[in-house]
């Protein structure tokens, strides 16, 4: 492991990065909230999710959740998840540049599974979208030896990822613990998000950056 100045032409894609993954923080943040708030004050229009609310993820913590008023369906082409796969996959990219040898092949992987959640919702209108938390969970794990991320953001990708994956996995299973998890995930992935745009951005202007040797 080595350190030294950002001097990069990919210092760009870093800042790209950034803001995807700052877009996609805020977007998953306020889907949290508008559900919150349509359940507290149960104002769910006809029993449908307002918009910024309805991305998959959602969807399914609703289903575990049994929430019987509010009338969800994984099925169907969605701009707001298409959105998400497509500023997910920028995220990946933009950290696949940031590491060497082993890492980047790695993280190259993850930007395909990124890739193929997209084309896979595109076909099939249902399948793939979740592909994206095991993008999400090989990048965790290959910061692990990295000090470039925190500690805080690694461990908050690994454990997010690996709940929602269950929670995907588990659909129709009513569960409380399997909701419980859900929540815990999806409540994990947005600082997560938050974070990597946070160190995207230092990177992409020319701050201290380690790499693999």
């Amino acid at each position: 492991m080595g350190s030294e100045m950002k001097n990069s032409p990919w210092g760009w894609l870093c800042r790209i990065g950034g803001v995807s993954a700052l877009i996609t923080g805020m977007l998953l943040l306020v889907g949290m909230i508008s559900l919150i708030v349509s359940v507290l004050q149960h104002r769910t229009t006809n029993g449908w999710l307002p918009l910024l609310a309805n991305n998959w993820l959602i969807k399914i913590l609703i289903l575990h959740a049994g929430f019987s008023d509010i009338h969800v369906d994984l099925h169907g082409l969605n701009l707001l998840d298409v959105s998400i796969l497509l500023l997910v996959s920028v995220v990946c990219f933009s950290i696949s540049t940031i590491f060497r040898n082993v890492r980047k092949a790695w993280l190259l992987i993850a930007f395909a599974l990124s890739v193929i959640a997209i084309i896979l919702f595109l076909v099939t209108q249902i399948t793939g979208r979740s592909t994206v938390m095991l993008a999400v969970l090989i990048i965790s794990l290959v910061m692990l030896r990295d000090k470039t991320f925190s500690k805080v953001t690694i461990y908050a990708g690994i454990l997010a990822s690996i709940f929602l994956l269950v929670g995907d996995l588990t659909v129709g299973v009513h569960s409380n613990i399997i909701t419980t998890l859900f929540r815990i995930g999806y409540t994990l992935l947005i600082p997560w998000f938050f974070l990597i745009a946070q160190s995207l951005f230092r990177l992409g202007s020319g701050v201290l950056k380690e790499e693999v040797q």
